[in-house]
């Protein structure tokens, strides 16, 4: 474990999106304890994970969530293989013709007309306390109204900053992005044979478990349920994953979302990136409102 966390401090040191940072539109602070007395969401993306880089990973802590997940190894993510559009698409609950990015620039969105997760979520619960923290600068500009958001040099500091949070104030609605995998799979391949990709995911695993010992702890102390909702924006071949929408390994991916009292794994079918966003809004007993002319649908 020692190993493979100096290997991740190590390569961010070298490799790392880059950094298009405005501390002061992008840095929010309040940890505002949430509101929901029961149900919150705890999303996790861990980009750049290919499905069957995954399935070849030693992921303990992941395997373990699917004896109480819905889960899908098939996703689509849809066309424009890269994280700005992957990462739109899911918490805005459009496809790119709606949303209107098909590369990691801003420039053409259309969020004013199809609004983000908490954007929607504020219409109809003011008070929610939201929260989205990051490693990759841009993620934070996905989302608006947050009352805590912020971005961390390296994904160890970034899973600290978690634990942190969801022991002193934990939100309804925790968005979290983590880019080990890509940065990886960039330098070295998206490949399940690249034993380097392959450690990256094993290293989110290893977060993932100190994770969830805090969530399953607020469980079991103050009764919350908590939706943990973990996916990934596009696979990859070779050392990117650009326009590669016609490739199964970039464009299809996984999904799995665990739910406190599900005794067992259940695999659904035909889930695309863009059913998740309306499924954690329903979560938190927030129907979705046809005049958001979403493209997702809730999954159950």
């Amino acid at each position: 474990m020692k190993k493979l966390i100096l290997f991740s401090v190590i390569l961010f040191l070298i490799f790392g999106c880059s950094d298009k940072f405005k501390p002061k539109n992008e840095i929010r602070t309040e940890c505002k304890q949430g509101i929901e007395p029961v149900r919150k969401v705890l999303f996790i993306g861990w980009d750049g994970v290919r499905t069957d880089a995954l399935l070849a990973s030693k992921t303990a802590c992941l395997d373990s969530m699917l004896n109480s997940s819905y889960y899908n190894l098939q996703t689509d993510r849809g066309t424009y293989t890269v994280s700005v559009p992957g990462w739109t698409s899911i918490l805005h609950g459009v496809w790119p013709e709606k949303h209107g990015l098909t590369e990691n620039s801003f420039e053409n969105s259309n969020y004013s007309k199809y609004a983000d997760i908490f954007s929607l979520a504020r219409q109809i619960k003011p008070n929610l306390s939201l929260s989205t923290l990051s490693h990759w600068d841009d993620f934070l500009r996905i989302t608006e109204h947050e009352n805590f958001a912020q971005r961390y040099e390296t994904d160890h500091l970034l899973k600290e900053a978690i634990k942190h949070n969801l022991s002193n104030c934990p939100p309804d609605v925790m968005l979290t992005h983590f880019d080990t995998p890509d940065a990886i799979g960039h330098d070295s391949g998206f490949s399940p044979s690249n034993s380097m990709y392959l450690k990256g995911i094993e290293l989110m695993d290893i977060y993932l478990n100190e994770i969830m010992g805090i969530i399953e702890w607020r469980e079991q102390t103050y009764n919350e349920e908590w939706m943990v909702l973990i996916t990934t924006d596009h696979g990859g071949e070779g050392n990117g994953h650009g326009n590669q929408y016609d490739l199964i390994q970039t464009r299809f991916v996984w999904s799995i979302i665990r739910l406190p009292n599900l005794n067992q794994k259940i695999e659904l079918s035909n889930i695309r990136s863009v059913d998740l966003m309306p499924t954690m809004l329903k979560w938190i007993n927030i129907p979705v409102n046809p005049i958001w002319d979403l493209d997702g649908q809730v999954l159950f």
